[in-house]
């Protein structure tokens, strides 16, 4: 089994929210290379979260009052349920977002006593819990009595050490992380990522990519077919088509910005669209062309 090395089993972590995009970028990162179960409580709806993490590979829970698929109310007794049947039957790492939220309904006092049942229950399971807590929430007893029950804990600062062992050293490679970029019309900017060497293509590998194509706001659904083809050659070849494609429009995307800066936003709007669906690209190139 890979394992993921930055915390121990059988223990609970504190983690001091920092941002919404390292906390997401880290479990999306451990999703794809570890085979540890993923459990998620997240202060945001599965909406927002399936542009940053992959669902098939991590369970995930909506903490809301709202009553609807995949929420998990904010209550103690079913949070301590479902870490206590995910305990039981699998071995992983939980996230749990919402704790001041928790301290906020029951109470510093039930919500630490919740932890410390979670303590109890994770002894000698291979099961580790980090609670994503805001600095804010603790007065100084309380930040002493909960971090002696659940250690600070931080984020590892270089993807290549998430890994026990190094059978993913090409994703961590290939699939550097990636800090989006705004224009000044206020679309995320096209950057060029590494090419996929055929070695190095796997589905995950690829699912990785399109996951990243899709944050820069690109529509790579013709890339998703190489997902379910039997035979990774097949899959390469629709990779490899629809990575061409990407590198035109991340060209086309930045000569427009030299439209852009002289004048042409209407132009640049329409154009900026079928770069980022990919299609109609000659046609854009050679309206650029008559521009510039």
């Amino acid at each position: 089994m890979r394992a993921i090395k930055h915390f121990e089993f059988g223990q609970t972590y504190t983690l001091h929210h920092e941002s919404d995009s390292k906390i997401l970028a880290y479990i999306d990162k451990i999703s794809l290379t570890t085979d540890d179960h993923i459990l998620y409580v997240s202060r945001l709806p599965q909406r927002r979260l399936v542009e940053h993490i992959d669902l098939d590979k991590i369970e995930a829970y909506w903490m809301t009052t709202q009553d609807v698929a995949g929420s998990i109310q904010p209550s103690i007794d079913q949070l301590f349920g479902l870490l206590s049947s995910r305990i039981e039957n699998h071995s992983g790492v939980a996230v749990i977002e919402g704790t001041e939220w928790l301290i906020s309904l029951h109470g510093f006092s039930e919500v630490l006593r919740m932890l410390m049942k979670i303590k109890d229950t994770l002894h000698r399971k291979p099961w580790s819990v980090i609670f994503v807590v805001s600095n804010a929430i603790f007065g100084e007893i309380e930040y002493a009595k909960w971090h002696r029950e659940s250690p600070r804990w931080h984020i590892p600062e270089t993807e290549t050490e998430i890994i026990q062992d190094s059978d993913n050293d090409v994703i961590n490679n290939i699939i550097p992380t990636h800090d989006e970029e705004i224009n000044t019309d206020g679309n995320t900017k096209l950057a060029f990522l590494i090419r996929i060497p055929r070695e190095g293509y796997s589905k995950e590998v690829l699912r990785k990519r399109i996951m990243q194509w899709r944050r820069m706001g690109l529509d790579v659904s013709s890339a998703e077919p190489a997902l379910f083809q039997d035979s990774d050659d097949l899959g390469y070849e629709i990779y490899k088509s629809v990575e061409d494609k990407v590198r035109k429009a991340v060209e086309l995307d930045n000569r427009l910005d030299l439209l852009l800066e002289r004048g042409w936003r209407s132009d640049v709007t329409k154009m900026r669209f079928r770069v980022r669906q990919l299609t109609g690209l000659a046609e854009v190139e050679s309206r650029i062309n008559e521009l510039i």
